[in-house]
């Protein structure tokens, strides 16, 4: 199986590139330098140039601040990209493989958000993968979409400069009180736990629409709690609530993602305990 993957140096592609072995795979990968999405000539080429069986899209524009700020670059990146991958992996016969979140959802249901829940996005970032969902499915029949949540992996998020885990780790170190939000309840999920369940289900002729995320949820102060437990720290850490830290994006205060159709991951502790191992030794 030839697969293309765009978006390798992110914290997704990076361990798909470093996770993905097999005599039966070849895997040809393009970051955001040599793929532009948003340029669907240039996706055509490079798909036509490549021959892939599939075509795996890791991009997004997904700093939810600056989402809210500048909505059109979000629609672009997210929205156009998908559908010119999408349209360029159908003209050439390969099945797509497009990544969204749990923030398609708006947090209101209170128990796991499973595969054919209604959408309802509470923020922009969230309305533009809805929107990307559709223009995926729309254009190539032959796609697996992919929703997954609170992703943190050993390359790093270079839109929000680092991820959660080392942005408590840097605060931590630096030595002043740490406020992370009580109230809002997700499954943040290691990447490579990911990219390791995403194969088979490729690999077998997955199609539709999965949930791969941790198992369990928790909020992020108790993930933050988690995070210094295992690095042995003991920072000045408080509970706050959404409106208390305040900010511009509207989040879901529970957007736990459960599946009725993919094997489920390893609970979000059982993640976060291999990420430290694997970072830190």
């Amino acid at each position: 199986m030839r697969v293309l993957l765009l978006g390798s140096s992110g914290q997704l592609g990076s361990d798909i590139s470093r996770l993905w072995q097999g005599a039966n795979l070849t895997l040809t990968t393009a970051n955001r330098m040599a793929a532009d999405v948003t340029d669907g000539e240039a996706v055509q080429a490079l798909v036509e140039a490549t021959r892939p069986d599939v075509v795996i899209n890791t991009t997004a524009f997904h700093n939810l601040p600056i989402c809210e700020q500048d909505p059109e670059t979000c629609f672009r990146v997210n929205v156009v990209g998908g559908w010119n991958v999408a349209r360029a992996a159908a003209q050439h016969g390969a099945v797509v493989v497009q990544f969204s979140t749990d923030y398609v959802f708006d947090g209101t249901k209170g128990s796991p958000y499973i595969e054919d829940d209604a959408r309802q996005s509470v923020n922009v970032y969230g309305a533009s993968k809805i929107a990307t969902e559709d223009v995926v499915r729309q254009v190539n029949p032959e796609h697996l979409v992919v929703r997954v949540s609170g992703l943190y992996g050993l390359a790093g998020s270079a839109g929000k400069g680092g991820n959660f885990v080392e942005t408590m780790l840097r605060l931590a170190r630096e030595g002043n009180p740490i406020n992370v939000v009580a109230d809002q309840v997700t499954a943040p999920t290691n990447t490579a736990e990911i990219a390791e369940a995403l194969l088979p289900l490729v690999l077998g002729g997955a199609r539709g629409m999965i949930h791969l995320a941790a198992g369990e949820g928790c909020s992020w102060h108790t993930f933050a709690s988690a995070i210094f437990e295992i690095a042995g720290l003991s920072p000045d850490l408080n509970a706050v609530t959404t409106e208390q830290l305040g900010g511009p994006v509207k989040r879901p205060t529970y957007s736990v993602l459960g599946t009725s159709r993919a094997p489920s991951l390893r609970p979000w502790r059982a993640g976060l305990e291999r990420y430290m191992r694997e970072k830190y030794g």
